[in-house]
């Protein structure tokens, strides 16, 4: 079994037990207990466990949807990839505005280490949860709650961002297209975007390699109305090709586990 899948069904036990045991965990999946110590602490850094002398229950943090923590295993080593690429276009003292998202999550994990001042304002009930702990003005845009992607949305998250011009926007996309631009399923959803698109000086689109090509129900931005894409080494040529036909800027984060943790800028 690879470490994934295991820490998977680390966080299923999780769900149906709300504490697990070092040793249990050894021998059910036939490992060490070194082995198993490691995985814990993984999933502790992910903010998705916190563990306890002999074990691990859940933190405040862990309580996402289910569907929100099954995300954070897809396509892992990608969206770390470009949340540490998207960290390079941060400032200190920026005001910034982050996407209800997995990979936005991650940049958030990365920003606490790297700035002391920041003007945050997000959509997300867990990118709120993940900087409480900081001191920098943190503004949550409230509206009704999606219980899919723990994103507030709605009439009200709209107005919210509408009184708000910030110098930069990081925005998640569930499809990425040539024709249809950047695009998510739920309606509701593509209008809080949009207002995020419209209150911020810059707009960085943050998408893994699976996302271009596709393109889903709503859309919340054409391509040109982006100014700088963040994804993949795996990008499809052709893709890429296309959108420097068009003049459009994008950063290549790379993925590779045994290469450097450079990012390539066109």
């Amino acid at each position: 079994m690879r470490a994934e899948e295991r820490r998977s069904q680390i966080i299923r036990l999780l769900e149906q037990h709300g504490s697990v045991r070092v040793e249990t965990l050894a021998e059910r999946f036939g490992v060490s207990q070194v082995t198993i110590r490691k995985d814990l602490a993984e999933l502790e850094a992910r903010g998705l466990l916190q563990r306890t002398h002999g074990g691990a229950t859940y933190t405040h943090k862990s309580l996402f949807n289910p569907s929100f923590r099954e995300k954070l295993y897809l396509r892992q080593a990608e969206k770390r990839a470009i949340a540490r690429a998207a960290l390079e276009h941060i400032d200190e003292g920026d005001s910034i505005i982050l996407d209800a998202g997995t990979t936005t999550l991650l940049l958030a994990r990365l920003m606490k280490s790297r700035f002391r001042s920041l003007y945050v304002i997000t959509n997300s009930v867990p990118v709120t949860l993940e900087l409480a702990e900081t001191r920098w003005e943190l503004l949550l845009a409230g509206g009704q709650v999606r219980p899919h992607s723990l994103a507030l949305i709605g009439p009200a998250t709209v107005r919210t961002l509408e009184d708000y011009h910030v110098d930069k926007a990081f925005l998640g996309a569930t499809g990425v297209s040539l024709e249809k631009g950047c695009t998510t399923p739920n309606p509701t959803e593509a209008e809080a975007k949009r207002a995020m698109l419209h209150a911020a000086e810059r707009v960085f689109v943050l998408a893994d390699s699976s996302k271009l090509g596709h393109a889903t129900l709503a859309r919340f931005a054409a391509l040109e109305e982006v100014h700088h894409l963040i994804t993949d080494t795996r990008a499809p040529a052709e893709f890429l090709a296309a959108l420097r036909a068009r003049g459009l800027e994008y950063t290549l984060a790379e993925v590779a586990p045994s290469a450097s943790k450079r990012e390539v800028t066109v």
